[in-house]
């Protein structure tokens, strides 16, 4: 059997060398995002997990981590019971909530005390109300076995993460019909949802290659794109509301960006983007529109603008109903 050889590696080398690479390689992997929660005495504890897997059925357990120098990290300790709070796809605000530090995060969000004492939230996708079983040492982090004692499912759709950005689940474009279907052009009454995610798979690998040729990421060019357009600068907590990526993305992102001169952090740690910054996001902003020139070539420009006013319809459409 032939083999095809695989393209070189993007990034790679030991972890110990360099842990953002390291942690980059690891945000391949897409999860679910939770927020587990547990109450010991008068103190309540709520931590953003995505480490989170199911361990047996029977019994049924469950399985997550946390990191040792986490503030919230005693309460779970010290709490003979916890709750995976697993998110809804409306709940990216919940997530942030519990993955930055607050005095009282609680307050921010709607609650209830579960049955087994510790908080549930409201509008989850799903809460799985536990029993700690077991603890075990694993490097910076401290494993937790739980023991569901109550779960709750609701009709919703799921919050995803993977490559430090937000996501949901939609079918993949290539499941609407058969492998050799999937690779031509969509029938005239396929449904504009279904267009639309083909039209996205089919430019965004091809689009890549700019952003690529910068030598960014992909959570590196939306820092970029955010801070752009605040010329004034961002603090940290609001580029990370702006820019829809997982906080120690946005870190990490801002770290690499500043190594290369691109940001800078301001008095007050307000971000700015450098003279350097302006112009990498500038000649992106240049490939994608002579990218948009070459995709609608042949396109009398009233279609082309017929599509933007559709486009944006939708979009200004569904953010009053969000």
């Amino acid at each position: 059997m032939t083999s095809i050889r695989s393209p070189e590696p993007a990034e790679s080398g030991n972890p110990a060398d360099d842990l953002r690479a390291f942690r980059r390689c690891l945000s391949q992997f897409g999860t679910g995002v939770t927020v587990i929660t547990a109450q010991a005495g008068t103190e309540r504890a709520g931590v953003t997990v995505n480490s989170f897997s199911s361990l047996s059925l029977d019994p049924p357990l469950i399985l997550w981590a946390i990191n040792r120098q986490a503030r919230s990290c005693p309460v779970f300790e010290a709490a003979s019971h916890f709750t995976v709070n697993i998110l809804a796809s409306d709940q990216i605000e919940v997530s942030r909530c519990f993955a930055t530090p607050a005095e009282d995060k609680f307050a921010q969000v709607a609650w209830t005390q579960g049955e087994c004492g510790s908080p549930v939230l409201d509008n989850v996708l799903a809460a799985l109300e536990c029993e700690n079983e077991a603890r075990y040492e694993g490097g910076d982090h401290l494993l937790i076995v739980g023991r569901v004692k109550r779960f709750s499912r609701f009709e919703k759709e799921p919050l995803l993460f993977v490559q430090g950005r937000y996501g949901v689940a939609v079918d993949h474009p290539g499941l609407k019909a058969s492998p050799e279907a999937a690779a031509v052009v969509p029938a005239e009454n396929t449904s504009l949802m279904v267009l639309l995610l083909f039209a996205y798979q089919a430019l965004s690998e091809q689009f890549e290659a700019h952003r690529k040729a910068e030598g960014l990421t992909l959570a590196q060019s939306r820092v970029l794109a955010v801070l752009y357009q605040g010329r004034d600068g961002l603090p940290m907590a609001e580029l990370v509301r702006r820019a829809y990526l997982g906080v120690r993305d946005v870190e990490d992102a801002v770290a690499d960006l500043a190594d290369r001169s691109l940001l800078l952090r301001a008095p007050g740690q307000t971000l700015k983007l450098t003279a350097k910054g302006i112009a990498c996001r500038e000649a992106i902003m240049r490939h994608l529109h002579d990218f948009d020139l070459r995709q609608t070539s042949g396109l009398p420009a009233g279609e082309v603008e017929a599509v933007r006013r559709v486009l944006s319809h939708i979009i200004r459409n569904n953010q009053r109903h969000a």
